[in-house]
């Protein structure tokens, strides 16, 4: 055969055709990525395959959170329940007044008390009959006359509300302040009126008032029936200062009202 240009020509181009098939560089190269990038990885529980995790251009972005919306998602669903406050407050009741019933009230006044009678240095009568203001006397049992304004009314106005009612007259200083010894306390029933007129003692301005002494109240023990030795004792005055209290007349050792 003879070899023309053309022929030789057609040789070359299928030589160069088969050369660059079999060994294209990039064959093996390619199919290896490809099979790496899809071999399915083992899941933690080593049980099967798991999805390849997304290529940063297949992430889907979070849609972005308000701050409304950030918010609420910080806000507790339920608030914790708060205890109602327990008051501890204890309300006090208010001050009882001086009571008219023999029953007693147990209200207290600071007091002053003095003596009056057959005997003392006014040249008084004997105060334990039945001319006192409320119109009985007591026998045995002692008795005292109540400054106007515990008493209740004033001179010729009779029986005061105070009549009848009972007090622990407790001494605890002279007028001067110093400490008493020798009294006792006693309890008395009120049957007479120590009038404000004429008597400083006796001449409060209300039951806050005082008179000289700083009492609210004054008692004038009767000296025939017993109670201002009762009360004074051995102490060697006739003027003490301490606390009068409103008690019931259960506690007072006497008998019955007497008329006569």
């Amino acid at each position: 055969m003879k070899l023309t240009p053309a022929l030789l020509l057609a040789f070359a181009a299928i030589a160069t055709a088969h050369h660059t098939w079999s060994h294209s560089p990039y064959y093996t190269d390619e199919c290896s990525n490809e099979s790496e990038s899809a071999l399915p990885t083992v899941g933690p529980t080593g049980t099967g395959f798991v999805t390849p995790s997304p290529s940063p251009s297949e992430t889907a972005t979070s849609a972005p959170v308000s701050e409304s919306e950030s918010a609420a998602s910080l806000t507790p669903t339920t608030s914790p329940t708060e205890p109602s406050p327990v008051s501890s407050t204890t309300v006090a009741s208010a001050p009882t007044s001086s009571s008219t019933s023999t029953s007693g009230s147990g209200t207290t006044y600071k007091a002053s008390f003095t003596e009056y009678g057959a005997g003392d240095t006014f040249g008084s009568a004997n105060c334990n009959t039945a001319t006192a203001a409320c119109g009985w006397y007591s026998n045995p049992g002692y008795n005292a006359a109540a400054s106007q304004n515990l008493f209740g009314t004033g001179p010729g106005g009779g029986a005061g509300p105070a009549c009848g009612t009972c007090w622990k007259l407790t001494p605890e200083t002279t007028s001067t302040g110093a400490a008493i010894t020798g009294a006792s306390s006693i309890i008395i029933k009120v049957n007479n009126l120590c009038p404000a007129s004429g008597n400083p003692l006796c001449s409060q301005s209300g039951l806050t008032g005082t008179n000289q002494y700083g009492a609210n109240v004054n008692f004038d023990l009767c000296i025939d029936d017993g109670a201002s030795g009762a009360l004074f004792g051995s102490s060697g005055t006739g003027l003490a200062l301490g606390t009068a209290e409103s008690v019931d007349c259960s506690q007072w050792d006497g008998s019955a009202n007497l008329t006569s």
